[in-house]
């Protein structure tokens, strides 16, 4: 017979074996659903925030809402907000029009979109491209609703070869 201090032992033992065998799979759960969900990416992600469909408008120097207009790309570097980027940043410059309303005392880099978030959306034969970006610039030659992305993001949703590509901007809340 076993004694009691030998089927404690046994006990702990098995124990230990079953959660060293269960925390792997968990563990990589978490890894997994930490990066499915870093910075929420949209990355070629089905949906857009439906959250986000009022009309693009000016709220306390910030854009919020949507607008519907043309991405094209740049070849990026010091932008008007005063970061330096390079072509692989998922960034984008805002139209010259909508980014210096908010520009207090012609000073760009205290520009409350500096650093704002933007999910650009693009939708071609039922497939919906999403990319998540940070403003870091302005686009002298984008009209309302236009946006000029880095070389990586315009990648997320379509090829370069492209050129400019219908395209819906989801400007991000501050939460």
């Amino acid at each position: 017979m076993i004694s009691f201090q030998k089927s404690a032992v046994l006990f702990f033992a098995l124990a230990l074996v079953i959660i060293l065998l269960l925390a792997p799979a968990s563990a990589v759960n978490v890894v997994y659903r930490a990066i499915s969900k870093r910075g929420e990416g949209y990355r070629n992600k089905l949906d857009a925030p439906a959250k986000l469909d009022s009309p693009a408008n000016l709220v306390n120097g910030k854009w919020k809402g949507c607008a519907k207009g043309k991405a094209s790309y740049y070849n990026v570097g010091l932008g008007a907000c005063g970061i330096t980027s390079n072509d692989n940043d998922l960034i984008f410059a805002m139209p010259a029009g909508m980014f210096d309303q908010a520009t207090p005392n012609g000073n760009p880099n205290l520009n409350p979109n500096c650093g704002r978030t933007a999910i650009v959306s693009r939708k071609v034969n039922g497939i919906t491209k999403n990319v998540n970006v940070t403003c870091v610039d302005r686009c002298v030659g984008c009209k309302f609703g236009d946006i000029d992305l880095s070389p990586a993001a315009f990648n997320e949703i379509a090829c370069l070869e492209e050129g400019r590509v219908d395209v819906t901007i989801y400007f991000q809340d501050d939460c």
